[in-house]
């Protein structure tokens, strides 16, 4: 059996603000493409937040976020280097350790994880 290290980053965000999960989308095989972008949340069993372009264009991709974790908060933006996760008004339950599954075309498929720590906003009286 293999195991595969797969690499995490660690992010930390203060609650109320935006924040931006990286997700590596680049591939160097020729002819190659990104077919699906699947977020994972560790403590969820199946997929956060998905960009489906199996049957388009991945620019035009079918976009799909799962109403009791980000809901509207989420947006992907592959255009970024390397590409984010972006989800605005983040909060201390969102706090967790997320994956990104990349499925190509033609290369292997690639995992990584993003260690999320939520800070609570402090207010000063």
């Amino acid at each position: 059996m293999f195991f595969f290290s797969v690499p995490i980053v660690h992010i930390e965000a203060v609650a109320g603000d935006p924040v931006y999960l990286p997700c590596d989308i680049s591939t160097d095989e020729p002819g190659d493409q990104v077919l699906l972008v699947l977020w994972y949340r560790e403590d969820l069993g199946t997929p956060i937040y998905s960009v489906d372009g199996r049957e388009r264009d991945f620019s035009l991709a079918e976009r799909w976020s799962d109403e009791n974790v980000f809901a509207n908060r989420a947006y992907f933006m592959p255009e970024k280097k390397p590409a984010e996760l972006g989800i605005d008004h983040i909060r201390e339950t969102d706090q967790s350790v997320y994956r990104c599954r990349v499925d190509f075309k033609i290369a292997q498929t690639r995992n990584s994880k993003v260690n999320l720590t939520v800070i609570g906003k402090v207010t000063m009286y």
